[in-house]
């Protein structure tokens, strides 16, 4: 990128690669220690009505009978290649398997996670129709150990789509409503820019959220409102809490701030100059956000300093929804503002309602 000497840098979307009539997609999955759902998520690849495919599995380092499930199905379908390497975290396992990859599309799969049976041909349907578009988001189903649905995510259809990288810049990075491992996609030629993934901690333990912040740096985003993937909550996975709490509010927040300085090192990788534009993460509404619920949460002496930024944040965003609730939530006492919170932001049945009644699920 050339820039005239004192001309800020513009962030655009990079060209891609056309696509095939029948492109190839790769399905990468990182699994450690989850021989209980590992087979359960293979089987929802090979049943697919989208056949071209390979399923690379990246074993990283189990203890348990995983690699042995891995390598049944290896044996019975040479469209599965299994990778066996140490113990390196989620990261590694998908930079494992993307070595080894060859699909012009690729989609991630966590090991306890699975497809539903028309996900490949969406996916490839979605990029096709939107060549420009190198991210593919869309929303999953989460659901217990024993598949029953806890809820969409997003429940509402608040997926992003189209070109955010400048906006993301302004906003200190972070792009809000994105959905775990199982609900993203990548064309090839932005895979080769954001990968390898980070495999320092905590990074390694955040593959999705590094790819979140880094593909729609580089390329637009084409979603699709369907349900195409099940996100199994059994209390082991990263994103699996049983309550908010003050402790899980500070370990995203810091999380946030690990990613920040990784995005911010991934921009400079593009230009120096585009890492002196992102904002500090502290500009994000959604760390606005935290640092609220957090400071309310931990009885912290900065409240009214967080409730004041985000009633900013809250009363300049035209969409902003249930502003009044938030604005009056600072003089809840603190167990109903525990309520508040954990009824928001966790799965519930009336959420799940409104969601089949919604005819999302």
């Amino acid at each position: 990128m050339n820039i005239a000497p004192g001309v800020a840098p513009v962030l655009n979307p990079i060209g891609l690669e056309p696509l095939s009539s029948h492109p190839k997609v790769s399905v990468l999955v990182s699994s450690y220690n989850y021989q209980e759902f590992l087979g359960e998520a293979i089987e929802s690849v090979l049943g697919q009505t989208w056949q071209n495919f390979e399923l690379i599995i990246c074993d990283d380092g189990s203890t348990d009978a995983s690699a042995e499930v891995a390598r049944g199905y290896s044996r019975l379908d040479q469209r599965v290649r299994v990778i066996e390497k140490e113990n390196g975290g989620q990261g590694s396992g998908f930079n494992a398997a993307f070595r080894e990859s060859s699909g012009e599309i690729l989609c991630l799969l966590d090991a306890d996670d699975s497809f539903r049976p028309q996900k490949l041909e969406r996916v490839v349907q979605g990029h096709q129709r939107h060549p420009e578009a190198g991210f593919g988001l869309h929303r999953v189903l989460r659901v217990n150990r024993n598949k029953r649905p806890q809820g969409v995510w997003p429940l509402r259809p608040a997926l992003p789509e189209g070109w955010h990288g400048e906006q993301m810049l302004k906003e200190g990075g972070v792009l809000s409503y994105m959905p775990p491992t199982s609900g993203l996609s990548l064309h090839r030629t932005v895979a080769e820019r954001i990968f390898p993934l980070p495999e320092t901690h905590p990074l390694t333990a955040l593959a999705d959220q590094v790819i979140t912040r880094r593909a729609p740096l580089l390329t637009c985003v084409v979603r699709s409102l369907e349900v195409l993937s099940e996100y199994r909550l059994h209390g082991s996975n990263s994103y699996e809490q049983g309550r908010v709490t003050a402790k899980s509010l500070l370990r995203e927040i810091l999380n946030c701030r690990a990613l920040w300085e990784a995005e911010r090192e991934f921009l400079a990788t593009l230009d120096p100059l585009l890492a002196l534009r992102l904002q500090p993460v502290e500009e994000s509404p959604y760390l606005v956000y935290l640092e609220y619920l957090y400071a309310r949460m931990s009885r912290s002496a900065d409240t009214l300093i967080s409730y004041r930024r985000l009633m900013r944040d809250m009363e300049a965003d035209p969409n902003s929804r249930l502003l009044w609730l938030w604005r009056s939530s600072i003089y809840f006492p603190p167990f109903l503002f525990d309520k508040m919170v954990n009824l928001m932001n966790r799965q519930s049945a009336v959420k799940q309602l409104v969601a089949r009644l919604c005819g999302v699920v």
